[in-house]
């Protein structure tokens, strides 16, 4: 059996099933799977509660925590993407990362990220993807996954529609 890619989490990622005390659904699609880099756990110290929330997930070991060294080609390529202005730190790390490794990037920040993935073929996974696979899969249903929505767009997470049954029949990924 493959073993599938590490998702690599960028802070907007993350965050938005932190704010809604919903990592468990990353816990039950991804445990093991996902990797954080510190650069991003820098950003999420910026809110305490989720920074706490996160690092229980890594010690609890259904995140791996990366350190990227001073000078692998990964901090080397975040430099020069630092030195854009374009990007902050957490998804400059991301994408260094992405540079040297296989993986997919969990991130929503679209106009920032869905070039580079396309430049680098590597796989996008947003917010919207995880809840229409844990909605496909069983594990939240129609109802609770609107209401997931709906916290997260509460919280100011940017999402594609105003509901997530919305964004089903928008994107025909399925009827509600």
């Amino acid at each position: 059996m493959p073993t599938e890619p590490p998702i690599i989490l960028d802070a907007d990622f993350i965050s938005s099933f932190a704010w809604v005390n919903r990592l468990d659904i990353l816990e039950s699609l991804y445990s093991k799977r996902m990797i954080i880099l510190d650069e991003v756990l820098v950003e999420l110290a910026r809110v305490p509660h989720l920074a706490s929330k996160v690092n229980l997930f890594i010690r609890n070991g259904h995140i791996k925590h990366e350190e990227m060294f001073a000078d692998s080609p990964e901090a080397l390529q975040l430099g020069k993407l630092l030195e854009t202005g374009k990007y902050g730190s957490g998804e400059a790390a991301c994408m260094a990362y992405m540079t040297q490794h296989d993986g997919i990037l969990g991130s929503n920040n679209l106009s920032d990220v869905k070039s580079f993935c396309i430049q680098y073929n590597r796989q996008l996974l947003t917010t919207a993807n995880v809840l229409c696979q844990a909605f496909k899969k069983g594990l939240i249903g129609s109802d609770e996954a609107d209401g997931i929505w709906g916290d997260m767009i509460h919280k100011k997470r940017k999402l594609p529609a105003s509901s997530f049954s919305e964004y089903m029949s928008k994107t025909g990924k399925g009827g509600t």
